[in-house]
């Protein structure tokens, strides 16, 4: 057995108590390009998750696009270049998806996108003093860097529990590339007031936007940059899909079997926290994930403007569409997906 093949076993193994370290973490993503070590990953990772926050999960649903996205250039992999998934949900819309939710029972969900750098917030304060009558559900709210200190502790007056800032990506120069519109500088004093207003925090990585070898850098970077945050509490890691009509349409699919890598890397570096997929993931991908040590939340419900094409095929049964709004319950087919990788308890 070679020192290589030792110093993998012997980072896996430490995992299993602490957290590993960047050189570690960075190792790790080389050596489990083979298949046989990433399994051995996996199974690290499933058992600290398992060991940190246990395997019962929890359903989430979510409410999307509450507001306009008004960033000038809009962020090149951004589906809202294409003309009819640009009209965010009106507030009685958003009010009938808040009930939608209520009636599955669901005792969390999030209110999500799109940014317009030059507010401050008061638009989404509107919206969820608007809808705070109509649940009991904890409410997280990501829309960008476009809130004040003051919209931010209003939200907290209101009862929202946590709140977004989506970073994708915390390589400066990939950053100013795809999303010229946004700011990274904005993102970072967004998070930080977000931690000294005694609320959760919540993140979210692009994985794929970098493609070669580099890209293993910019994901541990990504980890290590987050856990700066004391109130971290969720990160999500979206997968690259290219969407025709954007900038970046003939850029490369990220995979799965790359997500859930990093999604098990994540979670020998974070430890107890959530973390689980978002974009790019199909609920087909449930198991890979869970097994490779997601979790512990899973979005149930998820309601937004009816797009322009109507019944997938692999997601027929799950649909719903009416008043121009898509509701997508997928709580059935999760529940089995979740069962058949060791998950037996999910509770709303």
């Amino acid at each position: 057995m070679t020192d290589r093949a030792i110093s993998y076993e012997k980072i896996l193994q430490k995992s299993i108590e602490e957290p590993i370290d960047y050189d570690e973490a960075l190792f790790l993503f080389k050596e489990t390009e083979n298949a046989v070590k990433a399994q051995d990953l996996f199974r690290t990772a499933l058992t600290v998750r398992n060991k940190e926050i246990g395997n019962t999960f929890r359903w989430s649903g979510g409410i999307a696009s509450v507001l306009p996205c008004k960033l000038k250039p809009l962020c090149s992999y951004c589906p809202y270049w294409i003309k009819d998934t640009t009209q965010p949900l009106t507030i009685d819309e958003i009010k009938t998806g808040v009930k939608y939710i209520e009636e599955q029972g669901l005792k969390e969900f999030h209110l999500s996108g799109g940014t317009d750098r030059r507010s401050d917030g008061r638009e989404i304060v509107e919206i969820v003093r608007a809808i705070v009558p109509l649940t009991s559900a904890d409410i997280t709210v990501n829309v960008g860097a476009a809130m004040s200190e003051e919209s931010i502790l209003e939200l907290k007056r209101l009862g929202v529990k946590r709140i977004g800032a989506s970073f994708e990506t915390v390589n400066r120069e990939l950053f100013k590339k795809v999303k010229a519109g946004d700011s990274f500088d904005a993102k970072v004093k967004l998070a930080e007031m977000i931690n000294d207003s005694g609320l959760e925090f919540g993140t979210g990585m692009l994985a794929g936007l970098t493609t070669g070898p580099e890209r293993y850098k910019d994901y541990v970077d990504f980890m290590f940059f987050v856990r700066q945050f004391r109130n971290l509490k969720s990160v999500y890691v979206s997968r690259f899909f290219p969407v025709r009509g954007t900038p970046m349409e003939e850029h490369p699919r990220c995979s799965t079997m790359e997500g859930s890598r990093i999604i098990a890397i994540m979670r020998l570096v974070l430890r107890n926290i959530d973390i689980g997929p978002a974009a790019g993931w199909s609920y087909d991908d449930i198991p890979m994930w869970v097994m490779a040590g997601g979790g512990n939340r899973i979005g149930g419900v998820h309601i937004n403007r009816a797009p322009g094409y109507r019944n997938n095929w692999y997601l027929h049964s799950a649909l719903e569409y009416c008043d121009r709004m898509e509701y997508r319950n997928t709580i059935a087919t999760a529940s089995q997906l979740l069962k058949e990788s060791g998950i037996e308890k999910v509770i709303l």
